[in-house]
């Protein structure tokens, strides 16, 4: 299912994409002291901060949302950020160096760490192209109508409100969603000039080697070994429940969340060494990135961090180096002080975040109808599931599990890192609850930031899951190292000892590749085909088909205009309408939950027009004067809607086109 772009196109979209991920959040980032891998690592987050900020605040005052109102309200972050940090230095509040990560990489490791961030990038790459054919492919799961309509109507509005995306199928008020994936969206739609699917699919390429990227950054500020860096880069591009399973699911927004939300620790850490205006602003930015990109990556991340804060006050309690407190230092203090100075952080954050956290109140006291998936698998399966790295695959990742497995064990080599476990342990009960004990009450309710979904919650438990089995496979290449050392032959050359390192590092990511076909590259695509086939390729049938797109476009040589509404099938690819011609649909999502009155009633009676009043006022009512009807369903197998059936013979309708999948009436009374 393809859209007519070329290969240029899309290069264009990916290199806009990254432009939007580095620039903004790296001049914020930087303005505020962050430099090297955290700063890397934290660049996306702070952009998608800026743009999730910029939106909602600049439809409040009234201004348009575009690619100047976003460079504007990037340099007045940025010069915040400046004053704070050059506050805190000046007072004397904080040192450049409390800041920097506490150990030091060589100049060779972090090459090395760059080019496994590389490699997993290219993985990344090359599981989602090989997972469709073309770079122009459309996205056929649930939500992504709903994704790819919001990303159009932010680009040409220029609305970025937290509602107004909304208004494309819950008119004329909208519904709450938080914008950040979309707002980004519409930043490479409108400078890369492509079509939204390519600009969907150019988003979603790098999706794994952010993960990566995220994970290296992680491991940099909290001191670690530059080789579990690398390591836990390349398994979060292999793991398919990290970031790939989400995409597979069509939960783009949530995917984002996911694959940033290791970020979260870079930024509490960089805090509590170093508490100050710069660092807590950064901190608060963060949480703010994570709330607007999904609103459960903040619930999420909350999860993943805490058990960092735990270890961090249990080595003070029991009188151990804690880092940036000064010996003697009583335990109490230290954990009391850790949330006095996080409470002002919090309050900014709150108020940063004003619309977002209004709109999600407004939102879950709302009608919108909120369904718990209520899954019942056993525990062993559930466990099973969790340690193999899979959900929709059928094959297990059993090298993963072999290095989650080496990783456990070897846990008291992580040092500073040892929470990982703990945050595995929660996440890893969290997820075992929500797959095989999901219809209890309770369950739902602790759940809910997450829908229930067991799916999102194997994704948020994979996160220290990856940073485990990326551990167990530096161990590998520690004892490796440590056993060729010992050999006669490598003592009596004095060069390779000092080679040693990276010829194990790098003999240890090679049997990984081969022993994993290529980081489990095609298991991986197998997933994300379900992305553009809506489940496995071959075995249901798409929702949007070609001829569908074909049709859309024939709309536009008949005349419809913007400001009428196309009536159509809920159910079936015409929701794309928008997305791919700006003409509006009458139902411009899959999901009907609370929808307007007056589709919900044409769906159900519109055959009826000649005869049921209230039709034809409905009709006027939303300037209906086109039908639009596909073939393909969201549903397999689900009916068409009872007032779209039987249409042909109706005199109040003129069949204006036809093709094998699709068909365009003209009201003409």
């Amino acid at each position: 299912m393809t859209a007519p772009d070329t290969f240029w196109p899309y290069f264009g979209a990916i290199a806009t994409y990254l432009a939007v991920l580095a620039i903004p959040g790296g001049l914020i980032g930087y303005a505020s002291g962050v430099r090297g891998w955290p700063l890397a690592g934290l660049a996306p987050l702070l952009s998608y901060a800026v743009t999730g900020l910029a939106g909602p605040w600049l439809a409040l005052a009234g201004l348009p949302y575009n690619t100047a109102s976003v460079a504007v309200c990037t340099l007045l972050l940025s010069a915040l950020g400046y004053g704070l940090r050059r506050l805190a230095l000046s007072r004397g509040w904080v040192t450049a160096a409390a800041e920097k990560p506490p150990s030091s990489w060589s100049r060779r490791e972090n090459l090395a760490v760059a080019a496994c961030v590389a490699v997993a990038t290219g993985l990344s790459i090359l599981v989602v192209l090989s997972a469709k054919g073309g770079t122009t492919a459309v996205f056929q799961r649930w939500d992504t109508v709903f994704h790819a309509n919001g990303i159009r109507y932010i680009a040409e509005t220029g609305d970025g409100s937290l509602t107004g995306m909304g208004t494309i199928n819950w008119y004329p008020d909208g519904q709450f969603y938080p914008n950040a994936y979309h707002l980004v969206g519409a930043l490479v739609y409108s400078i890369s000039g492509a079509t939204i699917p390519v600009t969907l699919n150019a988003i979603t390429v790098p999706v794994a080697g952010l993960f990566a990227l995220s994970m290296a950054a992680l491991v940099r500020q909290l001191g670690g070994r530059a080789v579990h860096a690398g390591c836990t880069a390349l398994v979060a591009a292999a793991a398919t429940t990290g970031a790939y399973e989400s995409v597979s699911s069509g939960l783009l927004p949530f995917a984002l969340g996911i694959v940033l939300t290791p970020l979260a620790v870079v930024a509490l850490q960089r805090f509590v060494v170093a508490p100050a205006p710069a660092t807590g602003y950064v901190l608060a930015l963060t949480a703010v990135g994570l709330l607007a990109a999904h609103s459960s990556a903040l619930f999420g991340a909350l999860l993943f961090a805490f058990p960092l804060v735990l270890q961090r006050w249990y080595r003070a309690f029991r009188g151990k180096a804690t880092d940036g407190v000064a010996e003697e230092t009583s335990g109490l203090r230290v954990a009391g002080g850790d949330v006095l100075r996080m409470l002002p952080v919090m309050v900014a954050s709150a108020l940063l975040a004003a619309p977002h956290i209004l709109g999600a109140l407004t939102f879950t006291s709302g009608s919108y109808p909120y369904y718990p998936w209520g899954s019942d698998l056993p525990v062993g399966r559930s466990l099973a599931l969790l340690a193999t790295f899979r959900q929709v695959l059928s094959i297990p990742q059993v090298w993963l599990t072999v290095l989650l497995a080496v990783g456990v064990l070897s846990f008291l080599a992580l040092g500073r890192m040892r929470w990982v476990l703990l945050s595995a342990l929660g996440l890893s009960v969290l997820f075992v609850l929500v797959a095989s004990f999901g219809a209890e009450p309770w369950v739902i309710s602790l759940s809910r930031p997450w829908w229930n979904d067991r799916y999102r919650l194997m994704s948020l438990a994979a996160i220290p899951l990856c940073l485990l089995a990326g551990h167990g496979m530096a161990e590998i290449q520690r004892w490796f190292a440590k056993y060729m050392s010992g050999r006669a032959w490598v003592r009596a050359r004095p060069a390779l000892p000092a080679r040693l390192g990276l010829a194990s590092a790098t003999f240890v990511v090679l049997a990984v590749a081969v022993l994993t076909g290529g980081f489990y590259t095609t298991a991986n695509a197998t997933a994300v085909s379900f992305l553009y086939y809506n489940g496995p390729e071959g075995e249901v049938e798409p929702p949007v088909l070609p001829a569908e797109l074909t049709a859309m476009k024939e709309l536009v040589k008949l005349g419809a205009g913007p400001h009428e509404k196309v009536l159509n099938d809920r159910l079936d690819g015409t929701a794309w309408l928008y997305a791919i011609t700006g003409i509006h649909p009458v139902a411009g999502h899959y999901d009907g939950g609370a929808g307007p009155k007056d589709a919900s009633y044409l769906l159900l009676h519109f055959r009826d027009y000649d005869t049921d009043p209230e039709v034809r006022a409905a009709v006027a009512r939303l300037d209906v004067r086109h039908v639009l009807l596909g073939h393909g369903s969201i549903r397999p197998g689900a009916p068409r809607a009872p007032g779209l059936r039987d249409l042909d013979g109706l005199d109040f309708l003129r069949k204006d086109y036809q093709n094998p999948d699709a068909t365009i009436y003209t009201i003409v009374k």
